[in-house]
C-alpha cells in the first residue's frame, strides 16, 4: 500500500497504558523483532510466532486486538490462515494485516478475498504499519 504522507507516529508516556495486544506472525525473526519494536515504541503490546499453528493457537485462545501475517510460512500460508480467522466465530472480529514481499500482480485482492482488513508491501515503513494498524483497529471498534 502506498501512502500519501508519512503520519506522525504517536509518543507515548512511559506509563501510559497499552493500546491494544498486536500478534505477529512472521517466520523471519528479525522481521519480528522490528515489528515488535515499532509495536511496543507506539504503545501495544506484542505477542510473536514463527508458525501458522501457534498464530491459529493464540488468535483463538489470547486476548488479541489485531494481526499482522506473513503469507510465506513455513508450515502453512498466511492467506489460509488469514481466511480461517476471518471465518471462525472466535476470531472473526479480528483485523488481520498481511505482510509480505510477494509482489504477484493480484496480491492485494487475493489478500482480501481472504479476509486481510489491508496489505503491505515488505520493506514497509514502520508508519505505515502504525496508520494501517489505528485504521484497522479503528474500524473494528464497537465504539
Amino acid at each position: 500500500m502506498i501512502m500519501e504522507s508519512n503520519p506522525q507516529l504517536d509518543p507515548i508516556s512511559e506509563f501510559g497504558a497499552a493500546r491494544g495486544r498486536v500478534l505477529i506472525c512472521d517466520d523471519d525473526w528479525s522481521q519480528r523483532e522490528l515489528l515488535t519494536l515499532i509495536l511496543r515504541k507506539n504503545g501495544f503490546e506484542t505477542l510473536d510466532t514463527g508458525l501458522g499453528d501457534e498464530c491459529r493457537r493464540y488468535a483463538a485462545s489470547e486476548p488479541i486486538s489485531a494481526v499482522l501475517l506473513d503469507i510465506d510460512l513455513p508450515d502453512a500460508s498466511g492467506l489460509d490462515i488469514c481466511e480461517e480467522l476471518s471465518d471462525a466465530q472466535s476470531t472473526h472480529q479480528l483485523p488481520i494485516i498481511l505482510i509480505s514481499g510477494m509482489d504477484q500482480a493480484d496480491i492485494v485482492r487475493s489478500a482480501r478475498r481472504h479476509g486481510a482488513r489491508f496489505f503491505l508491501q515488505k520493506p514497509y515503513d514502520p508508519a505505515a504499519v502504525i496508520a494501517l494498524l489505528e485504521r484497522a483497529l479503528d474500524e473494528t471498534s464497537p465504539w
